[in-house]
């Protein structure tokens, strides 16, 4: 009860910041609803004392208009009611939209490292969960409480005026319910909690059954009904869980409706003693009887819906939690140095010092000690094997990452001091498992420089230069065509020409520094040969940064940089460090071994 008020204030907060307009129209009927059936007792209460009169005849001419009152005000109400629901089911869609949107701007720029964290996605998981499903019950629940405190004061204040003491009996019997729908609603929040990793897992589960992606995989190694069976059962410790949260909840609901049924019995109970004892009058018992039950309807209303905004607010508070908890993190400098406000400039040299970065989830460090500088127009190839940090190099580059070890300085700044999104206007980054957008050819290209999403001759030359332009225009509507399986009309891609596509936006971008993690993997030797030849052209007035397996792709690079266990262990061109005969000139025997024992 010590924190329900701050919980209410908050559901009313956001609310408030979502749909104010709608808040007061739907706040405005529930208000004219409740004062109309305090109107209708009173009015009825007024019916009855001139109709009980000593004959025993009403006058129905003289109680007219008390009756088309009665019957306006029973119009009132249900207008009120319905437009009331109505008008419930679009402040739900605003406040959806609200938290939604809360959601989408904390995930889309946090710090990248973040997404390696658990308990990110955790929060993230019931922050997703819950905006989507607890904005309409929230809104629901200030509406409710807005209508059912108008009516429980309405009709609270006309039996006020007729027999105080049953107001008193109600409103003291009711406090029970209250603590009981605050038990039932911490159950349920709890058990929310300790299934969100099983729920994250079983989700992920469910993609890799249902999607693409996986789907010939899954087939071809004949592993879905294991999936399954692992899906399944999570299921069925998330159900077995349920039904001791729903046997509880279930108790706390049983319990409450006999306390109500307890007070209201005791209420009528009371109303008889009172007119055997000739306290109050045949008509005013009668008038407080339908009190009594209104108001109990009312008060069990109020205290579900009071349950409801608890319950919601609890799921809120993993809401505002993690929007709160993100922001702080989000886009912040590593050290505990203010944030510069003007924008990083052109580099001329890039210089790392001492770098060493490790994962949240590793112990072992993925780069340390590291470095080196990069000049200006340099093409830099990265080369090793796997796990020796080459792409987690091009992260720190790219300003996805920062160190978290030494710093990282352009022309003499630490990086630290800038914003990452700063450092990142500077780069155009393709990674291997780069993003296939299920969006219109035109769109999948641009939406590496979106403020410039409108530029038609841009996309088409940046598609020439990946050579994609061909193939692209050849769809059924050009550059409008959708890319993908997924919607209808949409054409689907072989790989190779996904990965032109994603150099494409690469172009497109047209930044100081050019990035590519394995650019040709997915293409065949012509492909590979005029990607390269392109980037030596590119590379005049450019900085490209070339990470690849394939030899053949690196030798023309100013600088190789052979990566092993996070450290630069050789520097070089090509001729030089075949010449030094250390691991660059072994991976590169062993490739080109590979290569003439192939088969034809």
């Amino acid at each position: 009860m010590r924190r329900l008020p701050g919980l209410i204030r908050q559901a009313f907060a956001l609310v408030w910041e979502a749909a104010s307009r709608e808040l007061l129209l739907a706040g405005g009927l529930q208000v004219a609803a409740g004062l109309s059936l305090a109107a209708q007792l009173l009015v009825m209460r007024r019916v009855l004392d001139q109709a009980i009169v000593d004959d025993g005849v009403p006058d129905l001419a003289g109680l007219a208009p008390e009756l088309l009152l009665f019957g306006v005000l029973l119009v009132v109400v249900a207008a009120a009611g319905v437009a009331q629901r109505e008008q419930q089911r679009t402040l739900g869609e605003y406040v959806q939209k609200y938290t939604t949107g809360r959601v989408l701007g904390v995930s889309t720029k946090v710090d990248l490292i973040e997404y390696d964290r658990p308990t990110f996605h955790d929060r993230l998981q019931r922050a997703r969960v819950n905006a989507s499903v607890r904005p309409l019950q929230i809104a629901n629940g200030v509406i409710g409480l807005i209508g059912g405190g108008a009516s429980v004061l309405a009709v609270g204040a006309a039996l006020l005026f007729i027999e105080p003491a049953i107001l008193l009996l109600i409103v003291v019997g009711g406090i029970p319910s209250v603590f009981l729908n605050r038990l039932s609603s911490r159950v349920l929040h709890a058990f929310a909690v300790r299934q969100t990793p099983g729920d994250r897992r079983r989700g992920y589960l469910y993609q890799i059954l249902t999607r693409k992606e996986e789907a010939q995989e899954v087939r071809a190694f004949d592993s879905s009904e294991a999936l399954r069976q692992e899906h399944d059962r999570i299921f069925d410790e998330r159900i077995v869980d349920l039904k001791t949260t729903v046997r509880r909840r279930t108790l706390y609901g049983i319990l409450a409706g006999v306390m109500a049924a307890v007070v209201t019995v005791g209420s009528i109970v009371l109303l008889l003693a009172f007119v055997r004892m000739g306290r109050i009058s045949i008509s005013d018992a009668a008038v407080a009887l339908a009190a009594v039950v209104l108001l109990a309807g009312r008060i069990r209303g109020l205290v579900a819906s009071t349950g409801n905004l608890y319950e919601g607010a609890l799921f809120l508070e993993d809401f505002t939690d993690f929007v709160a908890a993100e922001q702080h993190v989000s886009s912040r400098a590593a050290t505990s140095g203010s944030i510069s406000p003007k924008p990083l400039p052109a580099f001329k040299r890039i210089e790392f010092e001492g770098v060493g970065f490790t994962y949240p989830s590793r112990t072992e460090p993925s780069l340390q000690d590291l470095t080196l500088s990069i000049e200006h127009g340099e093409v830099i190839a990265l080369v090793g094997e796997n796990g020796s940090g080459k792409t987690t190099l091009i992260k720190l580059l790219a300003g996805l990452y920062r160190p978290t070890e030494g710093s990282i300085r352009w022309d003499g700044s630490d990086v630290a001091e800038f914003e990452l999104a700063d450092l990142r206007e500077h780069v155009a980054v393709i990674f291997q498992d780069y993003a296939r957008y299920f969006l219109t050819a035109h769109e999948n290209i641009a939406i590496s420089r979106i403020s410039q999403v409108g530029d038609r001759s841009r996309v088409l030359m940046a598609a020439e230069r990946a050579g994609a332009h061909q193939f692209l225009s050849s769809l059924p509507a050009g550059y409008d065509s959708l890319l993908g399986p997924s919607f209808e009309g949409g054409s689907d891609l072989s790989i190779g020409q996904w990965q032109r596509v994603a150099l494409a936006r690469a172009y497109f971008r047209d930044s100081p520094m050019l990035i590519l993690d394995e650019p040709t993997a997915s293409l065949d030797p012509r492909g590979e040969y005029e990607i390269f030849q392109q980037v030596r052209r590119l590379a005049e007035g450019h900085t490209v940064v070339l990470v690849s397996h394939r030899f053949s792709s690196v030798r023309a690079a100013d600088r190789i940089l052979v990566l092993e266990e996070g450290r630069i262990t050789e520097e070089g061109d090509h001729d030089a460090l075949l010449a030094r005969g250390g691991r660059y000139a072994e991976l590169f025997g062993m490739q080109a071994e590979g290569y003439r024992g192939a088969p034809n």
